[in-house]
């Protein structure tokens, strides 16, 4: 664990030249460049909340009173999970000439896309930014100053991330329909996360409440986010506590899964 941490950190340079590299060619020759970053999620953010926002309403309404507010403070996070979990997991095989040269630090190629998909969704922040300052300029007690923990809730959803896209890079190498299985997981845990409903919602089901809240990772990051973006509040401490357990558990684990078929990674790539 404490391994891959340093030797990523010890090749931080050519990380950072390799996402440089990666945001420059997913957008060379394209019209709009960058601001696909921006389009993709306004385009999902206008879907869903059309769709739950008007025609199948969510329950609770007052708690997520203006919809559209609420959903992106918890619809952004999640595009950045997704996304890089997505191409994370196809980064080894997509890499494999790098691989083979055994000089070459292979830890590094997951946490490409992470940090690339990071940056897309720091340039959304100036979107959510402005919805929330006009929210609360048209009487909605939306943002604030709690607005300033942000960047310490996604320092301590990275190594989550990090470490889930780390075990599947490296799982998929020797399964490879890992991707697949992922894709479909996703689509689970997006609707088990709270952020097309407030968790009140599913507080009174016995069974779905203690999954949602509890089961799943990426769900005290979404409440966390919601708690200092929409309501204006900072997250509780079970909050936090929930990132803390669940960042360290996620880094752990990926990393220890990395390590353990690292040597295996030439001959199955």
């Amino acid at each position: 664990m404490l391994e891959t941490a340093q030797r990523i950190l010890r090749f931080r340079g050519l990380l950072q030249t390799l996402v440089a590299r990666e945001l420059k060619a997913r957008y060379r020759g394209s019209f709009l460049g960058f601001f696909w970053s921006l389009v993709n999620p306004l385009l999902l953010l206008s879907v869903y909340t059309a769709v739950f926002g008007f025609i199948f309403r969510p329950p609770r309404a007052q708690l997520t009173d203006p919809y559209a507010l609420f959903l992106v403070t918890g619809l952004f996070p999640w595009i950045w999970v997704s996304a890089s979990l997505l191409e994370g997991t196809q980064a080894l095989i997509a890499n494999a000439g790098l691989i083979r040269k055994a000089v070459f630090p292979s830890e590094i190629l997951p946490m490409i896309p992470v940090f690339a998909n990071l940056v897309h969704f720091l340039f959304a922040l100036p979107i959510l930014a402005v919805a929330l300052i006009a929210g609360r300029l048209l009487g909605h007690p939306v943002g604030g100053w709690s607005a300033a923990v942000l960047p310490l809730v996604v320092l301590l959803e990275l190594p989550l991330v990090g470490g889930i896209a780390l075990g599947l890079a490296a799982l998929n190498v020797h399964f490879k329909d890992v991707r697949d299985l992922l894709a479909n997981l996703l689509t689970l845990l997006f609707f088990l996360t709270p952020i097309l409903y407030p968790l009140q919602a599913v507080a009174k089901v016995r069974l779905l409440y203690p999954l949602v809240r509890w089961g799943n990772p990426f769900s005290p990051f979404t409440l966390a986010f919601q708690s200092a973006l929409f309501s204006g509040r900072l997250p509780s401490l079970s909050l936090w506590l929930g990132m803390l357990i669940w960042s360290g558990l996620g880094w752990a684990a990926g990393s220890w899964l990395f390590a353990r078929l690292r040597d295996t990674l030439v001959e199955a790539v």
